[in-house]
C-alpha cells in the first residue's frame, strides 16, 4: 500500500514539473506591452488583434499575437518583436533594416518578404521568388547578420 501511494505521488510530481515549464494565458490586447501595441497599431493599421497570449517558458516571458488578417507575431517581455509571419500580406518596412530591404530589392527584384525571425546575431528573412524567375513561388530563406549584411541563401 505504501509503495502504491509513493508511485502515485511520483507520477503526480512528474506531471506537475512537466506542466510548470510552460504557462500560457490568453490576454486582452490592452495587456500587451506598450511597445508591442504601438508596433501593431503603426504597422498593421487596417486589421485588429484576433488573439493575444502571454507565455512563460522556463522563466522567460513572451507574447504571441495573431491578427485578423492571419499575421502571427511573437514579442519579448518588453514588447520588441521577435518574429513576424504575414501569410496573406508582406512584412511592414519597419520590420526590415534598410540594408536588408535594399539587398532584397537589388538581388531579388519583385520579391516581397513575408516572414522574419530575429536570431542570436542576426535575422532570417523569407521571400517568395517572383514570377519570371527559374522557380516562381519558391520560398527563399535569406540570412543576415545583426548589421543587415547578407550571409547566405537557402531554398
Amino acid at each position: 500500500m505504501v509503495m502504491k501511494k509513493f508511485i502515485v505521488f511520483l507520477a503526480a510530481a512528474a506531471c506537475a514539473i512537466a506542466l510548470s515549464g510552460c504557462d500560457e494565458v490568453k490576454i486582452s490586447e490592452k495587456r500587451l506591452p506598450d511597445t508591442a501595441r504601438t508596433f501593431i497599431r503603426d504597422n498593421f493599421p487596417h486589421t485588429g488583434v484576433l488573439m493575444a497570449e502571454r507565455e512563460k517558458d522556463d522563466g522567460e516571458k513572451h507574447y504571441n499575437v495573431k491578427l485578423e488578417d492571419g499575421t502571427e507575431m511573437e514579442f519579448d517581455a518588453k514588447g520588441n518583436w521577435k518574429s513576424i509571419e504575414c501569410d496573406f500580406s508582406v512584412l511592414p518596412e519597419a520590420a526590415l533594416l534598410p540594408t536588408i530591404s535594399s539587398y532584397i530589392s537589388a538581388s531579388y527584384p519583385g520579391s516581397k518578404a513575408y516572414k522574419i525571425d530575429k536570431k542570436y546575431g542576426g535575422y532570417e528573412v523569407t521571400v517568395t521568388a517572383p514570377s519570371g524567375t527559374a522557380m516562381p513561388g519558391t520560398d527563399i530563406e535569406l540570412v543576415f547578420n545583426a548589421f543587415g549584411e547578407f550571409i547566405r541563401e537557402s531554398r
